[in-house]
């Protein structure tokens, strides 16, 4: 069995748009032009660009037609949080404000379900303050799974969290995979503007982030506010 039309004409045009023929924003070929273009129905040709939406790699606006996309997909890009406002690795300080291990009523059923935990599946709540030369710019709680975690320990003992779960349990957080949500929250909540000293009308970053391990495990699923004055990212895009 052939490969049917649509995807013929999809990959045709997927193959012209990652060639870079289009630059983003271009206006893209009209139905009747790629209908002349392929000797197809309108319905073949409608099917393959609406997969090229659907995609992310066109945009369709009423009135004016179909338009390459904006954004940058399929190009390999690295992402980095700029470290120039924290140099100086001895004004650095992080503090354990406090571990707790819910249970029962006090289980919250969103965390239990970011940590792919039975209904009463039980985890530890780690809340941490960063400092930098006395400054607090980052508050973050993490989630993880009890049974990583010990209870008879001082608090300090999980200054470092990526430290102790490697050293107890052998566990390499930092090179495991991650998926990572950063938007700009205004106003946080009291808690947050507390650990951080930020007034009611300044905005901050909130990250969250669900750390997964090999067999599937959900390690640690992790909350975390930062100042905006302690925050810049920097996008390094690769062109093929």
């Amino acid at each position: 069995m052939g490969t049917p039309k649509y995807i013929q004409i999809e990959n045709a045009l997927r193959s012209e748009i990652e060639s870079g023929r289009f630059e983003s924003g271009d206006l893209f070929y009209g139905n009747a032009e790629l209908i002349d273009r392929f000797g197809a129905s309108s319905i073949t040709v409608i099917h393959a660009v609406n997969d090229l939406v659907n995609e992310g790699m066109l945009v369709r606006y009423q009135g004016k037609g179909t338009f390459v996309s904006r954004s940058r997909l399929y190009r390999p890009v690295r992402i980095s949080e700029n470290g120039r406002f924290l140099e100086g690795g001895e004004k650095n300080e992080t503090r354990v404000l406090g571990i707790s291990f819910p249970e029962g009523d006090g289980l919250n059923p969103e965390v239990v379900s970011r940590l792919g935990l039975s209904g009463k599946g039980r985890y530890a709540v780690i809340e941490r303050v960063r400092l930098f030369d006395g400054v607090p710019y980052q508050h973050q709680v993490s989630y993880i799974p009890r049974r990583f975690i010990k209870q008879d320990v001082d608090p300090s003992y999980y200054e470092s969290v990526y430290r102790r779960l490697r050293e107890d349990h052998g566990l390499f957080l930092s090179r495991e995979a991650s998926h990572e949500v950063m938007r700009i929250v205004m106003p946080a909540d009291g808690e947050v503007r507390s650990a951080l000293s930020l007034a009611e009308a300044e905005p901050c970053v909130r990250k969250e982030r669900c750390t997964t391990l090999p067999d599937g495990t959900v390690a640690e699923y992790v909350v975390m506010h930062r100042r905006w004055d302690y925050f810049e990212l920097t996008i390094d895009e690769s062109v093929h």
